[in-house]
Parts: structure tokens; C-alpha cells; sequence
């Protein structure tokens, strides 16, 4: 079974944003694993700039670097 890659707090990038809205976050903080659907982690994740929550799969997640 696949493990979470992704931390609680840690902030992601959606890699895919296709079929969202234009006004839709694309950088969010992970908020909590969730179960693993079709082998694929996911995460409940949030924006708290626009207050925008979301579930995503791990593959469609990157890490942000922040330098």
C-alpha cells in the first residue's frame, strides 16, 4: 500500500489545474492525509488567502520550495 508523501502544514502546488476555475487556488496547505483511492494518496487541502479547501491525489500534487 502507497504511503503519504506529503506532510500536515506542508504547502503544495496543483500540477494539473485544468477544469478549474480561473479564480480557483492553486497553492494550498496540506490540511490532512486522507485514504488512498485507486493506490493513489490523497490529501484534504487549503487556501487560507481566498478560504478555498480541496481534495487532490498525490499525483497530482508538487512540494514549494521556498528559497
Amino acid at each position: 500500500m502507497p504511503t503519504h508523501r506529503f506532510t500536515v502544514g506542508q504547502i503544495v502546488r496543483l500540477v494539473t489545474t485544468t477544469g478549474l476555475s480561473p479564480a480557483a487556488a492553486h497553492v494550498y496547505a496540506v490540511e490532512a492525509p486522507m485514504p488512498v483511492y485507486n493506490n493513489n494518496p490523497q490529501y484534504r487541502l487549503w487556501n487560507a488567502e481566498l478560504d478555498q479547501r480541496r481534495v487532490a491525489s498525490e499525483q497530482n500534487l508538487e512540494a514549494v520550495i521556498n528559497t
